[in-house]
């Protein structure tokens, strides 16, 4: 019984969520992928996942099974890239989370750009503007913009700052008026990020005073592309990453408002877990995010 190819399938089965999915993934047959994870249930001697025909879940002892079995194998290639691989460029798979709006509008090219220096390297990325828990998923590390790291099992690099603007339309301010303070944003129609920590507050400072803004939208988005693309159809006004709408503003689909008052700062961080050690790849990938945000930081071609 090959314990490392049962490991790994069982983990690949977790990973994507489905037997077919880690089949294609392996490139193995569905009945291959079946039988391995069969043949490790057995040889435990309990059920790791419970399969219905609209899902696959991991049982209590199926989720402690898994985290052991991903620090394993981690540890495992970790020690092939010490022990084998000494002096010869990083291989291997990192498996990565980052917000969906980065990913289209600025993360692609710099990672194609980090393909074509380590193609050895191959690359799961996972688009999703949810924070999801990486050790539990198996990732090796994420890209999150946020104020201070709250999470304390996580350790992280900052990548770059990342400016957020009060924007609206120029027909939706005709209509509506210009917010001069931002008391009177309860009077106009403010769109929330659904993903942010608290989605119906803002928060603004100047001069040393800050302001609280609550408010009651008619539209919660979770996806920063689409709030611009609402934004520009005049639905109202919204808090964005100003990378995100520099193309907007610069045509005029787009203004910004109360430009003299700040957000809350944010960054961008490429964070990861912090009881691991890093593999030589992931080492790689963190180092050329931090050199590349380094030299052309967000929005600026």
């Amino acid at each position: 019984m090959d314990r490392f190819l049962l490991l790994n399938t069982f983990r690949r089965v977790v990973e994507l969520d489905g037997f077919a999915a880690a089949a294609r993934d392996l490139g193995l047959s569905n009945a291959s992928v079946s039988k391995h994870v069969a043949q490790l249930e057995s040889h435990l001697g309990v059920a790791l996942l419970v399969r219905t025909t609209r899902r696959l879940s991991l049982t209590d002892a199926g989720r402690d099974y898994y985290r052991n079995a991903v620090h394993i194998l981690d540890t495992l290639t970790e020690a092939d890239d010490q022990a084998g691989l000494a002096g010869v460029a990083p291989r291997g798979r990192i498996r990565m989370t980052a917000p969906m709006s980065l990913g289209l509008a600025d993360l692609t090219d710099r990672l194609v750009d980090f393909r074509e220096q380590y193609p050895e390297i191959t690359l799961d990325v996972l688009l999703d503007d949810r924070q999801v828990d990486l050790v539990e998923h198996g990732l090796d590390l994420a890209i999150r913009g946020a104020g201070p790291l709250a999470d304390s099992s996580l350790r992280g690099r900052r990548l770059t700052p990342m400016d957020r603007w009060l924007v609206a339309s120029p027909r939706y301010l005709e209509s509506r008026g210009t917010p001069t303070s931002p008391d009177q944003l309860t009077d106009h129609a403010c769109l929330a990020y659904s993903h942010a920590a608290v989605p119906d507050v803002w928060r603004f400072s100047r001069d040393g005073a800050e302001v609280e803004v609550g408010f009651n939208g008619p539209m919660r988005i979770s996806n920063s592309i689409a709030i611009v693309t609402a934004l520009v159809r005049g639905q109202g006004i919204a808090l964005v990453p100003a990378f995100l709408a520099e193309r907007e503003l610069a045509a005029g689909q787009l203004v910004r408002v109360l430009d003299r008052w700040e957000s809350e700062p944010r960054s961008l961080h490429v964070l990861y877990p912090g009881h691991r050690e890093h593999s030589a790849r992931v080492r790689a990938l963190i180092d050329f995010l931090v050199a590349t945000y380094r030299e052309r930081p967000l929005g600026r071609d």
